[in-house]
């Protein structure tokens, strides 16, 4: 080793535990290791911050249509139409009874467009528009506000919408659609009534020359009834 590369010892005094005096060295202090990182700055615009945020964020779901929620949940075999026992399960009164099953019958006739003999979520959705413009009519009647239409509210639905009839005949259409027995009609066959009455007038009006009397041949008849079944 050269005399450059030597190392000092300098003696210091100590006292050990039997009070004699001892020189041990000192160590020579070492220079503090020295360590060098490297980085590479990253920077970033408020701009590429936002975008990289949203990019992360996911997909909002897409908003969920109460109206298929109703209908795929009677679609009991998922094939995207409804049988006439899966739309009666969709469709209730206000006391949670079911549509009575001339109702559903007379909805699937006037919306079932391609013939099936069901109801698709198109259709359904037609139906069910149709049937909220027939709940404010049967609103307006209802009023006593107890959700059924007395023999009272009936006859004065019947006189708004254009038809004069006797009272003794307002009282045997009303007991014909009180299926149910109550002395009342509920929603599904208030609507019930005034299709089907609506539906033979229309009849009746292809064989009325104004006079509100018609003659009609018994097969007319005949076809008539049939095609209102």
């Amino acid at each position: 080793m050269s005399p450059s590369q030597s190392v000092h010892r300098v003696p210091v005094r100590t006292q050990s535990l039997t009070g004699v005096q001892q020189q041990r060295p000192v160590q020579p202090q070492q220079q503090p290791q020295q360590h060098h990182l490297s980085y590479r700055a990253q920077y970033s615009s408020p701009s590429q911050t936002l975008n990289r945020q949203h990019s992360a964020m996911p997909p909002l779901p897409a908003p969920i249509d109460p109206l298929y929620q109703i209908f795929s949940s009677v679609d009991k075999d998922g094939i995207g139409k409804l049988s006439a026992s899966e739309l009666r399960s969709a469709l209730v009164n206000f006391d949670k009874t079911k549509f009575d099953p001339e109702t559903i019958k007379l909805m699937i006739k006037l919306f079932d467009s391609d013939g099936s003999g069901t109801i698709d979520y198109t259709e359904f959705k037609r139906l069910w528009n149709y049937l909220g413009e027939w709940l404010e009519r049967f609103q307006q009647f209802d009023l006593d506000h107890n959700t059924t239409i007395s023999i009272d509210e009936f006859a004065l639905a019947l006189q708004s919408f254009g038809f004069q009839f006797s009272p003794s005949f307002v009282r045997f259409m009303f007991n014909h659609y009180d299926k149910r027995g109550t002395g009342s009609i509920s929603f599904d066959l208030f609507v019930q009534a005034n299709i089907t009455l609506q539906r033979i007038h229309d009849a009746f009006r292809k064989y009325d020359r104004g006079q509100g009397t018609i003659e009609i041949t018994l097969e007319d008849l005949v076809t008539e009834v049939l095609y209102l079944k």
